[in-house]
């Protein structure tokens, strides 16, 4: 068992916290968020204590977030096409 760094414990709590407020669709806090999950992976990345299996395991989390919001926006860019 290895032992995560501080830098991506914070890291993966930003990530939840945005999938939280994806799922809520609690947009304009998405907003900010996104520049402090920015700023949780320069950490990440420059903490020398740093496991980069799990580094890049949790990037690739950070990207299947990334996924389902652009999943949502699509649907709705569709939805709003089709109201027209």
């Amino acid at each position: 068992m290895s032992v995560v760094p501080p830098s991506q414990l914070s890291l993966m709590r930003k990530r939840q916290k945005m999938k939280e407020l994806i799922k809520s669709g609690h947009w304009s806090e998405l907003i900010g968020m996104e520049a402090e999950l920015f700023a949780e992976i320069d950490t990440a990345i420059n903490d020398p204590c740093r496991s980069s299996r799990e580094l890049l395991n949790e990037l690739g989390s950070v990207v299947r977030v990334y996924r389902e919001l652009s999943d949502i926006c699509a649907e709705s860019q569709i939805n709003r096409s089709q109201e027209k």
